[in-house]
């Protein structure tokens, strides 16, 4: 006697029936399309490796102006042009996007931006905040990343899940309990005292490094930072290590961060104002601008 669909339902599991493990297979090769393959680990070791680097350089290089205006030294193209081969030869599939030129296989999914020296200006001093940034976007939304600062040797990282650390420990933003004093602490951009009339109570301190601001922020060291002038390779990395310690990132009028235009290397048009959700409105206000 020929059974019936519900006959085969009734006395056969799903995992009997050709038709789901053909179900299974397509969703299992969709997974494996559209989740990139690769080792935060491994990338933690490129940044290490590209601060070996750096620390070559650190107070024996020059600073040149670039066309746009911004710094750039020996270190930051010596830097760029290695992970770019690296991660080119481990992560072919991946595009790249680097401060210092590098654009490739720019359609990919996901996208590796590189900021080989964030915070050019104080390497160049022989300051030893800055550090070795490789974001990762999926799209135009920064997901994962490692920032690495030779110097005092912290290395902050994310990957596509788990918590954000620093030397693999994880951190956390300011707790929404604490209270503003005056021994706290929030970071600014280097003009930051000439475009606001800043009247927060605490400290405000400025390294000269974005990504170190905002890792800082997500490590609770301070509660809130300011950043002008902002580039996708200045958040690529940072902003995912800020969301995964409970921080949040928006521009200083409220509005969300236009990663879109970023992405495709529009500079961000508002200071980016980032930190510990709970406190953000309490010290907006305390900016007046000039």
């Amino acid at each position: 006697m020929r059974r019936t669909s519900n006959q085969w339902s009734a006395t056969k599991p799903y995992s009997a029936c050709p038709t789901f493990h053909i179900f299974i297979f397509v969703l299992s090769f969709l997974v494996m399309k559209t989740t990139p393959n690769f080792d935060i680990k491994h990338i933690r070791m490129l940044a290490r490796e590209a601060g070996k680097l750096a620390l070559h350089y650190f107070r024996h290089t020059t600073v040149t102006i670039k066309a746009d205006k911004t710094p750039v030294t020996e270190a930051d193209k010596a830097i760029e042009q290695f992970l770019t081969s690296e991660l080119k030869h481990s992560y072919p599939e991946f595009g790249i996007l680097g401060e210092e030129g590098a654009d490739l296989n720019q359609d990919a999914a996901y996208r590796w931006v590189l900021d080989p020296i964030d915070g050019t200006n104080a390497f160049a001093a022989g300051l030893p905040v800055w550090g070795v940034s490789i974001g990762l976007l999926r799209g135009s939304e920064p997901v994962a990343g490692v920032i690495y600062l030779p110097a005092v040797d912290d290395c902050f990282s994310v990957d596509l899940a788990g918590p954000a650390t620093l030397n693999q420990r994880p951190i956390h933003v300011i707790e929404a309990d604490r209270t503003i004093t005056s021994e706290s602490i929030i970071l600014g951009s280097a003009d930051a005292h000439l475009l606001w009339d800043i009247r927060f109570p605490g400290k405000v301190r400025a390294f000269g490094s974005c990504a170190a601001h905002f890792c800082y922020v997500a490590a609770g060291s301070a509660l809130a930072g300011l950043n002008t002038h902002t580039a996708i390779w200045d958040i690529a990395a940072a902003l995912p290590i800020l969301q995964r310690a409970g921080g949040t990132a928006e521009l200083l009028s409220g509005k969300p961060l236009p990663l879109a235009d970023a992405a495709r290397g529009v500079k961000i048009p508002e200071p980016v104002f980032y930190g510990s959700p709970q406190h953000l409105d309490a010290i907006r206000a305390m900016l007046k601008p000039k």
